[in-house]
């Protein structure tokens, strides 16, 4: 009886150990993750920003310019081109950071702030390198082309103030035999990105650092100068971590990469810090451990020394134990407590124990639930089987017929807040997520996009979509009428398209923002539901989000011709179907799908110009849209060719894993855990992985091969049935017998006696 709470004691600690590192470093990967796809987000940005300037002409017209402009005709050129400019910059997501235009001959400079006819005098007030002077700076911006060329972190002064920075740099026009005219430059403070990590200042981090590399693995920012260790630099995985030494202290360090940029983004945490919590599990356990040993040694002594004491003096000793040496425990009962109260104790402990992992397994599902509907909107889903895991790993049930988001903004318009009426936002918008929630019970499941806007998805069993419709604008009407009622505000509802694939929701989500967009346009408090179905059909602008643009790209690096055909055939619908667009309009939309695909092609390292083959494809365009039809041909064959690299990936590691599989299969330690880690992949990735590509699960093709080699054995006969079962890389005699009756029918002895 003694032995069972030293069990405990350790059983609990090795779990509490266990469980504190891995939370510590999925809660850390997904803060890594988020400011990855943030940055990623600003990035793709910027490139597009720097794209959308290289093909504008009024820029082009200025390349000519050469200084001193003096009183130039062309001045007022100048000055008609920076006002559009300047409302460009303070519009675009991309320009929120500190940006600006350089032209090379006319020396003018292009800012959000101003325009300067001189690139000296911008450099000296405005924009300046530590320790880089003017001449040096030029020469930087001109002596060679960039694209999408990022300076690691320095120290830059601008407008008086001294700053931390990583610039982005892109030579228009854009190409490696370009003369450069002009540099567009943008420059992102690491303060900022240090806080999406969690570090207000650098100089209180407690231990934890924070870094980026550059696809070559460069340092790009770091939030102090340690060391990252060589196996992150060159790990070919998207997530990971190990444990490394820095400065003599033992570090864990986690790690994902962008599949945008194939940057790496790091961050190092103390092991001290992060096993902190553990210190007083560990003191209790080491007590109650030592506590145990010193009162059984008592027990026993005393039991050898006087045989004929009853057991309820052994209660005693065991009521005296719990008294003094159980924290937090109940007050002592006026009854003495026997063996079974002893042991109903311990239970509780266990218990409680498990209800604490309980909620923190629970608030890791709230997060998983979040990353999966955030995935969704955005459609960041490569395709339906990696969305479908994720269901079912996040737990969340959306079986139906059909599928919509609504959009529902709280304020029509989205002013500028302080932190005051933030707070007050955050309030009136859990109150109103209380409301629908009510409404909604178990139809769909609602997502906060930012501090005006909720997404709601909304599932039905209907088997027509128009029963669907109306149920939803009975269910958002009185939705609206509840919140007007209670907080006197009326939000703003917009109303995607119904899909009947989870998969497509995220095109009702772009459909349900333009739709609120719109009744925002409308100006006009009446009108609180709009329906993107409603919305008028001839519509001046083209149909190309950005959203839709990163999917399509994820897409075609990930090789999934089947989806890649949805997209397109979406895209060519919402433009020339659902939409009446004037040349101009069409010309600006080919721009845009032609910068995608330059983008492509410079990640991908791949320009060859596609051939037609397949009689099957733009069967969707039924005009004459020639340059069209090009360009999705293009991005049908950039997805093929990447689709063919991928599987002959698949079969290298494959044939590499069953490599490994052959060797060491003798070896009782193999098992699925030792074979992921090897190859650096988890679990859940090499048993789905295995299936797929071979045929049949890990655990099969491993008891093949013992039991294989266990009958060659068998037949020769000179080994005893305990002998082949080492040989063959089981642990016991037992579990080998019924291995091999699974397998072979027989047990090994009766299999022998066939074969003798």
């Amino acid at each position: 009886m003694l032995i069972i709470p030293i069990v405990l004691s350790s059983f609990t600690y090795y779990e509490a150990v266990q469980i504190v590192e891995t939370q510590s470093r999925e809660a850390k990967l997904s803060i890594l993750e988020q400011v990855r796809d943030v940055l990623d987000n600003q990035w793709a940005d910027m490139d597009e920003a720097a794209i959308k300037l290289s093909f504008d002409s009024r820029l082009m017209g200025l390349y000519h310019l050469r200084a001193p402009l003096g009183n130039s005709p062309e001045l007022f050129d100048i000055w008609n081109y920076y006002k559009d400019f300047h409302s460009s910059a303070l519009t675009g997501s991309a320009y929120s950071n500190t940006f600006f235009v350089v032209l090379k001959n006319s020396d003018l400079v292009f800012s959000k702030a101003q325009m300067s006819e001189s690139s000296k005098a911008f450099y000296q007030d405005e924009f300046q390198y530590e320790g880089m002077s003017y001449e040096e700076w030029r020469e930087l911006l001109y002596g060679k082309p960039h694209f999408r060329e990022i300076l690691p972190s320095r120290m830059i002064r601008t407008n008086g103030e001294e700053k931390s920075s990583i610039t982005y740099m892109t030579s228009l026009p854009i190409g490696k035999n370009q003369e450069v005219q002009a540099v567009v430059v943008f420059a992102v403070e690491d303060k900022d990105i240090l806080k999406l990590v969690g570090i207000d200042d650098a100089d209180h981090t407690n231990g934890q650092t924070f870094a980026i590399l550059d696809d070559k693995g460069e340092v790009v920012t770091t939030s102090a100068d340690a060391p990252i260790p060589a196996e992150i630099r060159n790990a070919p995985d998207q997530n990971g971590f190990l444990h490394a030494k820095i400065g003599g202290e033992d570090h864990l360090f986690i790690y994902t990469r962008s599949a945008y940029n194939n940057w790496m983004y790091v961050v190092s945490l103390p092991i001290e810090q992060v096993m902190g919590n553990v210190k007083y599990i560990r003191t209790i356990a080491l007590s109650v451990a030592a506590g145990t040993l010193i009162v059984g040694t008592i027990i026993s002594m005393w039991m050898a020394y006087r045989h004929s004491k009853p057991w309820k003096e052994i209660v005693a000793v065991l009521r005296a134990f719990w008294a003094n040496d159980q924290p937090g425990g109940k007050p002592e009962q006026s009854e003495k407590p026997d063996e079974v109260d002893y042991l109903q104790t311990s239970i509780t402990r266990l218990i409680d124990n498990n209800q604490s992992l309980q909620q923190m397994l629970q608030r890791q599902a709230d997060t998983l639930k979040n990353v999966f509907i955030e995935r969704l909107f955005k459609g960041e889903f490569e395709d339906r089987v990696q969305m479908h895991a994720m269901l079912v790993h996040a737990g969340l049930k959306t079986q139906g017929n059909g599928f919509v988001i609504v959009v529902l903004h709280i304020y029509k318009n989205n002013e500028m807040l302080n932190a005051e009426s933030l707070e007050e936002l955050s309030i009136l918008r859990a109150l109103i997520e209380g409301i629908i929630d009510d409404h909604l019970q178990d139809r769909g499941y609602i997502h906060t996009m930012h501090e005006n806007e909720l997404a709601i998805l909304v599932r039905s069993d209907a088997a027509e979509k128009e029963a669907f419709r109306s149920d939803l604008q009975d269910l958002f009407r009185q939705i609206n009428r509840n919140i007007k009622e209670q907080y006197l505000i009326v939000p703003m509802i917009g109303i995607g398209s119904i899909y009947e694939d989870l998969l497509d929701v995220h095109y009702s989500y772009q459909e349900a923002k333009l739709a609120v967009t719109n009744s925002h346009a409308t100006d006009s408090d009446e009108t609180a539901i709009a329906w993107y179905a409603q919305m008028a059909k001839e519509q001046t602008g083209y149909y190309y989000p950005t959203e839709m643009e990163i999917r399509l790209m994820n897409v075609i690096k990930a090789g999934n011709s089947t989806e890649l055909g949805h997209i397109l055939q979406h895209l060519y619908n919402e433009n020339f179907l659902n939409r009446t667009l004037s040349i101009s309009m069409k010309q600006h939309l080919y721009s845009e799908l032609r910068a995608t695909e330059l983008k492509l092609e410079e990640e991908l390292g791949q320009h060859v110009l596609a051939e037609e083959n397949d009689p099957s494809f733009g069967q969707y365009i039924t005009g004459n849209e020639q340059v069209l039809r090009d360009i999705f041909l293009q991005f049908h064959y950039l997805c093929r060719t990447n689709e063919r690299n991928k599987k002959s990936r698949n079969t290298h590691l494959l044939d590499q894993i069953m490599a490994y599989i052959n060797d060491h299969f003798q070896n009782p330690n193999i098992n699925l855990y030792a074979i992921a880690s090897h190859f650096n992949l988890s679990e859940s990735y090499l048993s789905q992985f295995f299936k797929e590509q071979s045929g049949e699960t890990f655990s099969s093709y491993l008891e093949n091969l013992r039991i294989s080699l266990a009958c060659r054995l068998i037949e020769q006969g000179s080994l005893s049935i305990d002998n082949i079962a080492v040989q063959a890389g089981y642990n016991s005699t037992h579990s080998f017998r019924r291995a091999f009756k699974r397998t072979m029918g027989v047990s090994p002895s009766s299999f022998k006696e066939m074969k003798g």
